[in-house]
């Protein structure tokens, strides 16, 4: 049972509840981001007033810095749920150069002594009207006035007045227009529960039998991308939720840390071909099960079980699906059993993000493929594959930029609403073939197609930032880090943002949070020692370069490392750097620009200007970072630098 709010509003079709964090239309819930609704109650309890971007700043991001871009993102996205219930009328004014007006009429009430106690329900929802209205001669003219015609009614209930209501409700109650759930127990799914947001944990084996954790986590991933089409539930991605695949973990203790409404957790049991399934959806606040599905036989045909499994579940968290929802919810990228199980291999040994465990992803997908040569997702898996080897393994950069090419283009012929596939094709545009226009027109087509895909906004990120866009690239890596608020990278790539921008103390301070994450994370470590380099305190970003495990063989951070003995006068240990990345690119890859920086620091232009030649070459992704890389400004008045600027035919 929940606590009725003290306050309610009302303006039109919409009911308001804040202490539920609820907004109805007719009776309806209506999906909306955490911050937009945070935005709609400060605007609706000021209604008729102008609200300052300053307060509404402060309200609404109380303990961080944000971007007004983030502001302006939010009121775009309110007025498109109000053009529902007031098509012809704006109801938020944007006053130039100082903030918003809500100016609608609401309707506030409140209750000072009784506590109306209501569960919230499925398919419809609380509705309480207040049908007197207050007149120019009951306020005063001096507050009808103040409001400027905008009219907000409030009304102070009783407590005889208020079990009237309660009483009224439990009459239409029975009537069949509002239900209430008491239920303690779980029962078939219902639509309309208050869950904005799904953590879906790796499958558990079910009886002693042995574990299988492709299929384990395989089944969770493919569940996850199909309660993904949902556009009223933020569902965690895949990387979110790995780490729980290990151990016994606390299916709410889980859910709490990845900041989330509900948990479904599962059991799986294999025999041969077939499969016994256990599932549980949990509302984390209190541990109440939602829903629970249990297939006592064994099931023959796991797409069966999935698409069961998916629409039940949807059903239960979504009050109205979508034609589009429901259609992808049950899609099917393959129906040859075979085909799907060596996808789901492939994918969890490219889960585990390691230069063999590519290789034996590529395998698996390819024997995919070779069984259903229309299998988009598997074409989508080598892609992903083939993106991230090229980093890690000593193969031609150029290869696995076209061989990732190659796959995401034939992804995308066989299914060309495919996210993954459009955010792949965006990032080898931009390191690959530094084509601008391209990369921003397939990021943008990817998160029109899935606006909750984590590492669309993530890269889109990072390439508005390397434009020097850095309010639009803070705002979607902000909305990335809401999606997938554990994300090692995402959030170190907030700090990359501010780092790039100059605002080192920003970044400083974002990489140490994402280091509270994991004190471990190499990316972070190395970010942070830049930001520490160039806020003039290279000994400390060489102890932070230091604390990377396997920093002298690892390129990249060891380039980092070097720059910063360059920086703080260090020059021989900066030219053992030097030479060692020289040994390391005789058996594995090591990209131009990571020479290029050492050079840079130990003030060698001329080969420095010779390794960033060879990157352009490659390619090598340094070069994207031209416009706007900090540690790049002592070149910027050479005709050399202005050149190679120039040809990266950067946007204006």
């Amino acid at each position: 049972m929940s606590k009725q709010a003290k306050h309610i509003y009302q303006f039109g079709p919409f009911i308001l509840n804040p202490a539920e964090r609820l907004l109805l239309i007719e009776g309806r819930p209506v999906a909306l981001e955490p911050k937009a609704f945070d935005t709609l109650v400060v605007l609706v309890e000021r209604s008729g007033r102008l609200v300052e971007k300053e307060e509404l700043l402060n309200q609404v991001w109380p303990d961080s810095f944000v971007e007004e871009v983030n502001l302006a993102r939010n009121i775009s996205l309110l007025r498109k749920v109000l053009a529902q219930g007031f098509a012809d009328q704006p109801c938020i004014e944007t006053v130039p150069k100082h903030g918003y007006r809500f100016t609608v009429s609401v309707c506030e009430a409140w209750d000072e002594q009784t506590e109306l106690i209501v569960e919230q329900t499925t398919t419809s929802s609380l509705l309480i009207e207040e049908e007197e209205a207050i007149t120019e001669d009951e306020a005063g003219p001096d507050e009808a006035a103040r409001q400027g015609g905008v009219g907000r009614r409030k009304v102070a209930w009783s407590p005889r007045s208020v079990w009237l209501a309660v009483g009224g409700l439990l009459l239409v109650a029975a009537l069949g227009f509002t239900s209430l759930w008491v239920a303690h127990k779980p029962e078939p799914p219902k639509s309309g529960l208050p869950i904005k947001s799904l953590a879906v944990l790796p499958f558990k084996p079910l009886g002693a039998e042995a574990s299988e954790p492709y299929l384990e986590l395989g089944v969770t991933d493919t569940l996850i991308t199909r309660l993904s089409s949902l556009s009223q539930v933020v569902v965690r991605p895949t990387s979110a939720v790995r780490k729980y695949a290990e151990g016994e973990p606390d299916p709410l203790e889980a859910g709490r840390e990845l900041r989330v409404d509900a948990v479904l957790e599962g059991s799986l049991q294999r025999l041969d071909d077939r499969v016994r399934v256990t599932v549980r959806l949990l509302r984390v606040s209190d541990g109440r099960p939602l829903w629970a599905h249990q297939c006592d036989e064994y099931c023959t045909d796991i797409f069966q079980m999935q698409d069961a499994v998916s629409a039940q579940v949807a059903e239960a968290l979504v009050s109205k699906l979508s034609p589009v929802e429901k259609r992808l919810l049950t899609k099917h990228y393959t129906e040859n059993p075979e085909a799907y199980q060596l996808y789901l291999k492939g994918r969890y040994f490219w889960n585990k993000r390691t230069t063999e465990g590519f290789k034996k992803a590529i395998e698996f997908f390819q024997q995919a493929i070779a069984l259903d040569p229309h299998y988009a997702l598997a074409y989508d898996g080598l892609s992903d594959a083939y993106a991230f080897l090229g980093g890690q393994d000593p193969v031609s950069q150029a290869e696995a930029v076209s061989k990732t090419r190659a796959a995401a283009k034939k992804a995308l012929e066989l299914d060309e609403a495919l996210a993954e596939a459009h955010a792949s094709l965006g990032l080898i545009a931009m390191n690959g073939d530094f084509n601008w226009a391209e990369a921003e027109k397939e990021y943008k087509r990817a998160i029109e197609l899935n606006p909750n895909y984590a590492t669309a906004h993530q890269w889109y990120g990072e390439f508005l930032a390397w434009l020097g866009r850095f309010d639009e690239g803070i705002a979607e890596l902000k909305r990335a880090q809401e999606l997938d608020p554990l994300s090692l990278i995402i959030n170190t790539d907030v700090g990359k943002v501010y780092w790039i921008a100059r605002q080192y103390d920003r970044a400083i301070a974002q990489c140490q949070r994402t280091l509270e994450l994991d004190s471990n994370f190499s990316e972070a470590h190395g970010l942070l020692g830049l930001a520490y380099a160039q806020a003039g305190r290279p000994e400390e970003a060489i102890a932070e370069l230091h604390k990377i495990a396997d920093i002298e063989d690892n390129p990249g951070y060891l380039s980092w490392l070097g720059y910063a003995y360059g920086l703080s006068g260090r020059r021989d240990e900066a030219q053992r750097v030097l030479q060692r990345l020289k040994e390391l690119a005789k058996k594995t890859y090591v990209a131009p620009f990571s020479m290029a920086v050492v050079c840079l620091s130990i003030g060698d232009k001329d080969q420095t200007f010779e390794w960033l030649e060879r990157a352009f070459e490659v390619p090598d992704s340094g070069p994207l970072t031209l416009k706007v890389n900090p540690g790049l400004d002592s070149l910027r008045s050479d005709p050399r630098f202005q050149d190679l600027r120039r040809r990266m035919r950067f946007p204006e």
